[in-house]
C-alpha cells in the first residue's frame, strides 16, 4: 500500500485567500477543483498500461457535500484523464464515514503521524497529551521494520504557494529529528525512574513519585519492562498474541 500525503501551507492559502479579497470557503472552493488534479495525477499516472476504471473514497464531509467535491473530482479527474491520455475513468467518486471503514482510519492515523512529525508537536512537554502520543507514535515506530517501512510507503508532497510547483518532502529527516527527540527523553526519564525506585515500590508508586497521570501508565510500563531487559513493547505484544493470535 502507497500513501501518498499532500500537505497545503494554511499560513500562505490563507494570505492568497487576503490578497484575493475572498473568503476561506470560497477558498477551499477553489482548491477542491484544483489539488485533486495534481494528487490524483501523482497516484493514477502509473495504474495501468490498460485501460481501467477507478473508484475514488473519500472520508465523509458535510462540507465536501455543499461544495459537491465527490461530482467535483469525478469531472476533474475524467478532464485530466483525456487531456492527457491517461488510461483510466473514474466511475465513482463517494464517501465513506471514517468510523465505518477501517482503511479510513489507517489513513487518517498515518496522516496525524506525519503532521505530528511536521509540526514537531512532540517538543511539548509541558502538557502530558503530545508525551502520551509521542510514546505512542515512537513505540509503533521501533516495532520489528516499521521506521523503513514508513519511509518506504509514505510520500509527502507540499505546496507553498511557489506558482505550479509540488516539493516532495523527505520523511526521513523529521523521523531522524523525532527519534534522537525520542531517545534522549526516554533516558532521561529512565534515570529519573532508576533514581527513585526502591525494591518494593509498586507500579502506582512509581508513578505517583514520577508525576506522571493515569494516562502516562502505558509509557511507564514500556520504560519498566526496558530497564528489566525486556522489549520496550513487551506488556503490549503480550495483549496483541492474546487478543489476535489465539
Amino acid at each position: 500500500l502507497q500513501i501518498n500525503i499532500f500537505v497545503v501551507d494554511n499560513a500562505i492559502a490563507f494570505d492568497f485567500a487576503r490578497n484575493a479579497d475572498i473568503t476561506v470557503t470560497e477558498l477551499r472552493n477553489l482548491f477542491y477543483v484544483k489539488i485533486p488534479e495534481r494528487l490524483f495525477y501523482g497516484l493514477t499516472r502509473g495504474l495501468s498500461n490498460d485501460y481501467r476504471t477507478v473508484e475514488i473514497v473519500v472520508d465523509h464531509s458535510p462540507e465536501y457535500g455543499r461544495m459537491k467535491v465527490y461530482s467535483k473530482l469525478k469531472q476533474q479527474m475524467n478532464a485530466h484523464a483525456i487531456y492527457r491520455g491517461m488510461k483510466y475513468y473514474v466511475n465513482k467518486a463517494w464517501y465513506k464515514e471514517s468510523h465505518k471503514s477501517i482503511p479510513l482510519q489507517i489513513v487518517d492515523l498515518f496522516m496525524g503521524i506525519v503532521v505530528f512529525l511536521m509540526e514537531k508537536s512532540y517538543l511539548n512537554i509541558d502538557d502530558d497529551k503530545p508525551i502520551i502520543k509521542t510514546d505512542l507514535i515512537y513505540r509503533f515506530l521501533i516495532e520489528e521494520n516499521n521506521i523503513d517501512l514508513f519511509q518506504q510507503h509514505i510520500n509527502i508532497f507540499k505546496w507553498d504557494g511557489q506558482k505550479d510547483i509540488i516539493h516532495e518532502v523527505n520523511i526521513s529527516d523529521y523521523l531522524s529529528q523525532f527519534m534522537a527527540f525520542k531517545t534522549q527523553f526516554d533516558i532521561n526519564e529512565m534515570t529519573k525512574i532508576m533514581r527513585i525506585r526502591k525494591p518494593n515500590d509498586s507500579t502506582k508508586d512509581i508513578r505517583l513519585k514520577m508525576g506522571y497521570s493515569n494516562n502516562q501508565l502505558r509509557m511507564l510500563l514500556g520504560y519498566l519492562d526496558q530497564l528489566d531487559g525486556k522489549g520496550r513493547n513487551t506488556f503490549i505484544m503480550k495483549n496483541y498474541y492474546k487478543n489476535f493470535k489465539t
